[in-house]
């Protein structure tokens, strides 16, 4: 399994992604880690790429998403490979249960390990715990 990751520096760049997995990162450390399955990251109801879903993250939150990446913040997307995301609720909990976090609430032990290739823009909180 593959997840290609992005590095957002605002809300716009993040909100018309959907099917991933994302990273709130701060001072490289796992803030919150979420998933956008069946919706989009942000923006209001609409329908693209055969997806008719809301954002996750609606208009409202721009405000605070733009204030956490101007101050200090990181938002990282994981485009998921097919087979990643017949597993999305799977390899959300294990990246949660990986490499640590600050505010997820939901918190189980993963059902499997799973090998997964990073690529792309590795969010540092993931690529320190690789070389670590």
């Amino acid at each position: 399994m593959k997840i290609t990751w992005i590095r957002c520096r605002s809300y716009d760049e993040a909100r018309d992604f959907c099917r991933i997995i994302y990273l709130h990162e701060w001072d490289g450390k796992p803030f919150y880690w979420g998933k956008a399955n069946n919706s989009f990251f942000g923006g209001g109801r609409r329908e693209k790429d055969g997806l008719k879903a809301s954002g996750r993250y609606n208009a409202g939150y721009r405000h605070w998403i733009e204030g956490c990446l101007r101050h200090g913040g990181a938002l990282y997307i994981g485009r998921l490979d097919d087979e990643a995301i017949a597993h999305i609720d799977e390899i959300e909990n294990y990246l949660i249960h990986t490499y640590g976090h600050e505010m997820n609430t939901r918190v189980t032990s993963p059902i499997s390990d799973f090998a997964i290739q990073h690529e792309g823009d590795i969010p540092l909180s993931i690529s320190a715990f690789q070389k670590g």
